[in-house]
């Protein structure tokens, strides 16, 4: 892909990324980032982008023109805890259950934000799709939440890692609510 930048290291969300970039990595969720660097950025940046594989599956692509394509899947992230998981032990009714991926416990520090209350809390539990988690106030139905997460696992040299999850409320009782995921990434906790 001739860029008109060429020294310039780009990255999208898989579904923004362009086409051809897409093809190569079929099967990519929309949460997934491709990152595309020049070979003359590679050795500056290719430790900052291979350092999330402790936490997520990265892959490495090489162009013909020296450049390589990274590809990072911080959802894979989730799917490996919901495959490894204690399962919730206290199901709710079939009739009541809505969530169409297993929930597993995940207590972990949070905190979160809606256009009306901001607070913190911790995971209660965790799937593929959503997450549960306590709350300081009771939260506004189909509120749009931004949930900040304190995860288990660092990188190397002790840095700690941070999740960050954006998604619509799916439901909400006094001191806990639960979203379904939209968005999800990973970053250095600062």
């Amino acid at each position: 892909m001739a860029s008109k930048h060429p020294d310039t290291v780009r990255m999208w969300f898989y579904g923004q990324a362009p086409r051809e970039f897409q093809r190569l990595f079929a099967g990519s969720q929309e949460s997934d980032w491709i990152a595309h660097v020049p070979e003359s950025q590679r050795a500056a940046v290719e430790a900052s982008l291979l350092q999330w594989r402790p936490i997520y599956p990265v892959q490495s692509l090489e162009l013909k023109d020296g450049s390589v394509l990274y590809r990072g899947s911080p959802k894979t992230a989730l799917e490996w805890i919901a495959a490894h998981g204690m399962p919730v032990s206290a199901p709710v009714a079939a009739a009541a259950e809505r969530r169409s991926a297993t929930r597993v416990q995940f207590e972990c520090a949070s905190r979160y934000r809606t256009s009306e209350h901001a607070g913190y809390g911790h995971t209660i539990d965790i799937s593929s799709t959503g997450i549960a988690f306590t709350t300081q106030t009771s939260l506004a139905g189909n509120s749009e939440v931004t949930l900040h997460v304190t995860w288990p696992v660092r990188l190397e040299g002790g840095l700690p890692v941070e999740l960050s999850a954006e998604g619509k409320l799916a439901r909400a009782q006094p001191a806990m609510a639960a979203i379904h995921l939209d968005r999800i990434s990973f970053s250095i906790a600062g």
